[in-house]
């Protein structure tokens, strides 16, 4: 379906997190909580990080907090190790819904890099001249998924409005995803419809994994690349419908930040070629270049 879906086109969960190097950091109702101050504007590093930078090949201790949807989770932090191996830049991570983390930045202004599920999830930041440099990076793909064997027998789009379908849906108000659900539907006039058998509303599209994988849901629509890891446990159908409203993934370096040469230099490391293959991995596609 990737190629299908590429040819027509040229672009509250707690957020949890902790790649090896860098600091846990917990979105709970906007706020963060953490075993450490997070870097970024304003915030230094004590003396034990810098020198413990320093001995990794980054002399000026940088230091580089960084937002991104919890859904790019995995990527963002394999790629963030690669980048921390090669430049001993230590980095912080907060994932959340972008809703969470638009409010945070909004709140805090502090921060250094940001990669949101959608590049209309960075017009709230935007609107406060809080970009100071963006990239598009990769496709965020949405897909028809279902319990492995389709015990629903859902075969389009219209069947989501039948009578005793569990439906789960992204929170159109927390997440890139429920909003083009929520548009797919009203556009194909079944939006009140499906929403008489919608179960769930979650921040972000690996809950709607969980609730296919337990079979709390018959159907839900997850970005394709959420599909990798649950293989064994979901199905994905063809659905023609879902290829206007691909997205993308941009990164951006905050205004806020106190070190833009570093914050960009890591910006511009999630589009390297070496990112590349990491977003590959994990079921990415990357904007042509």
């Amino acid at each position: 379906m990737s190629s299908t879906v590429l040819s027509g086109i040229e672009n509250r969960e707690k957020g949890v997190n902790d790649s090896e190097g860098g600091e846990i950091c917990l979105v709970i109702g906007g706020f963060t909580f953490a075993r450490v101050a997070p870097a970024g504007c304003g915030k230094g590093q004590d003396q034990a990080g810098q020198a413990a930078n320093s001995k990794a090949g980054n002399p000026a201790g940088y230091s580089l907090l960084v937002y991104s949807g919890a859904g790019l989770k995995s990527p963002v932090e394999e790629i963030g190790a690669a980048f921390q191996a090669q430049t001993g830049i230590k980095l912080t991570y907060t994932f959340g819904g972008a809703a969470q983390l638009n409010n945070q930045i909004l709140l805090s202004k502090q921060g250094d890099v940001y990669l949101p599920g959608d590049t209309a999830e960075l017009k709230p930041v935007q609107e406060k001249n809080l970009v100071a440099w963006e990239k598009n990076v990769v496709y965020h793909i949405p897909v028809l998924a279902v319990p492995k064997g389709n015990p629903a027998g859902i075969h389009k789009l219209a069947d989501l409005g039948r009578p005793g379908v569990k439906v789960a849906l992204g929170d159109s108000q927390a997440t890139p995803l429920g909003k083009l659900a929520d548009q797919l539907l009203k556009e194909h006039g079944l939006l009140d419809t499906v929403n008489k058998n919608v179960v769930v509303r979650t921040p972000t599209a690996n809950e709607l994994v969980v609730y296919l994988s337990t079979k709390q849901a018959d159907a839900a629509v997850i970005w394709e690349e959420n599909y990798q890891g649950a293989k064994d446990k979901l199905e994905l159908l063809p659905l023609p419908e879902l290829k206007d409203y691909v997205k993308t993934v941009p990164v951006a370096v905050l205004d806020c930040s106190q070190e833009k040469e570093p914050a960009r230099q890591l910006a511009e490391f999630f589009t390297s070629p070496a990112a590349y293959q990491i977003w590959q991995k994990w079921g990415y596609k990357p904007v042509d270049r």
